[in-house]
């Protein structure tokens, strides 16, 4: 999985759903994020900026993700270390 350029695997890696009857984070925000993330290391560009302060609205089970799970990712991109890991 480290073979593939991160950006790819971003844009490919499905992220964990919440548990049975639990909210989490609404997906199109962390969705649309994830996209500019995407973008800018597609460029070579830096994304620190996007990421320094992430704040997803909640929804429920249905439309949403894993706040653990999203929190994990942003955190692993924030802090340099490698999410596929």
């Amino acid at each position: 999985m480290a073979d593939q350029p991160l950006e790819d695997w971003l844009a490919s890696h499905p992220v964990k759903k919440p548990g049975m009857f639990r909210d989490g984070y609404a997906r199109g925000p962390v969705n649309d994020l994830l996209d500019k993330v995407v973008e800018r290391l597609r460029a070579n560009r830096q994304f620190a900026d996007l990421i320094k302060k992430v704040d997803f609205p909640t929804a429920p089970r249905a439309e949403a993700y894993d706040r653990q799970a999203v929190d994990d990712l942003f955190d692993n991109l924030k802090w340099g270390s490698d999410p596929r890991r």
